[in-house]
C-alpha cells in the first residue's frame, strides 16, 4: 500500500505492517506544517484492498511515513497496535484504548489467528530524521508536524503462517547477527536510502539480509515517493531524497547472483506466498 505498508491476509485473519496512507507533502515537511490523518483517503485505500478483518497492526518505527495513520486505522478496525513506546504514544494521541496497545518484545512471539509474529530489533537507515533513537515521550495529538514523529526504535517482523514465512524489513540497515538463523520464504526489503549509500554499506546490508535469510523471493519496499498520494502507479522517490534506480540495480544484481527471484508490487497489488 505504498512505502512499507503491507496487508497480510490468509483468507481469515489480516495483519497490517505499518500504517501510512495520508499524503503529507514535501512542502509540509520543509515548512514544518502540521498534518493530520485524512479519513477519506484512508477509508478509500482500506476499502480497496478489503481490509475488513484486521486484527493487529505492527509498526516498524515511528516516523510519519510508517505510523501517521495508526490511530485512525486501529480505531476503525478494532485492531491491536503493536509498537515501541513511541508508537504507542502516537496511538494514545488518537485515543486508541490501552487494552489494544501492545509493547513490542523481541523475546516473545505474538500469535494472531494462524500467524505467529516475531519481533527482531534492527536499525534505521543512516541519518534518520531527528536522530537515531529519538523518542516520542507523551501522547502525540494531531495535527502535528512530521518532525514530531521520532524514530523511537526500529524493528523487523518475521511473520510465519503454517506453510510459509515472510520477513518485513522496513529500513535499510541492520544489527550485526540479528538475523542469524532467520529464514523466510519472502523478504520484503526496505531499500530507502540505499541508492545513496556507499558501495561497502550496500554489500554488507545485502549480505546481512538476502545472504543470511536466503529467501525464495525478494520484494523491494520503501522506494516510492511517499510525499505523493498512493495510486496504482507509484512514482519513484525523487532524486533529491534518494537515487532509487541505483538501489534497484544494486538489489537486482544481488538477487541475480544468488539465484533469488525478485518481485515488484505497485500500490494495491498483491502477491501469493506459498
Amino acid at each position: 500500500m505504498g512505502t512499507t505498508m503491507m496487508l497480510v491476509d490468509d483468507g481469515t485473519t489480516q495483519i497490517l505492517i505499518d500504517a501510512f496512507i495520508t499524503p503529507a507533502g514535501l512542502l509540509d515537511a520543509a515548512l514544518g506544517r502540521p498534518v493530520s490523518t485524512d479519513p477519506d483517503a484512508v477509508d478509500t485505500a482500506l476499502d480497496k484492498v478489503g481490509a475488513d478483518r484486521v486484527r493487529a497492526i505492527f509498526i516498524s518505527h515511528s516516523h510519519h511515513d510508517h505510523a501517521l495513520d495508526v490511530a485512525y486505522i486501529a480505531n476503525r478496525t478494532g485492531a491491536t497496535v503493536h509498537g515501541s513506546p513511541s508508537t504507542l504514544n502516537i496511538a494514545r494521541g488518537g485515543n486508541v484504548p490501552e487494552d489494544r496497545l501492545a509493547l513490542l518484545d523481541p523475546e516473545k512471539s505474538v500469535t494472531v489467528g494462524s500467524f505467529t509474529v516475531r519481533t527482531i530489533a534492527s536499525k534505521h537507515s543512516p541519518d534518520p530524521m531527528g536522530g537515531e533513537g529519538a523518542t516520542i515521550d507523551k501522547p502525540l495529538l494531531q495535527p502535528a508536524p512530521i518532525s514530531a514523529y521520532k524514530e523511537g526504535g526500529t524493528y523487523d517482523f518475521l511473520v510465519a503462517a503454517p506453510e510459509t514465512s515472510m520477513l518485513f524489513k522496513g529500513s535499510a540497515n541492520w544489527i550485526p547477527g540479528a538475523l542469524a538463523g532467520v529464514h523466510a520464504d519472502a523478504l520484503f526489503l526496505g531499500i530507502g536510502g540505499l541508492g545513496r549509500a556507499k558501495q561497502g554499506f550496500s554489500k554488507d546490508f545485502l549480505d546481512a539480509t538476502i545472504g543470511t535469510v536466503q529467501p525464495a523471493i525478494v520484494i523491494p519496499t520503501h522506494w516510492n515517493d511517499f510525499f505523493c498520494p498512493i495510486h496504482e502507479g507509484l512514482p519513484l522517490q525523487r532524486k533529491l531524497v534518494d537515487n532509487t534506480p541505483a538501489a534497484f540495480d544494486t538489489v537486482l544484481a544481488r538477487t541475480k547472483a544468488d539465484g533469488v527471484d525478485i518481485g515488484l508490487l505497485e500500490a494495491f497489488a498483491s502477491i501469493t506466498i506459498h
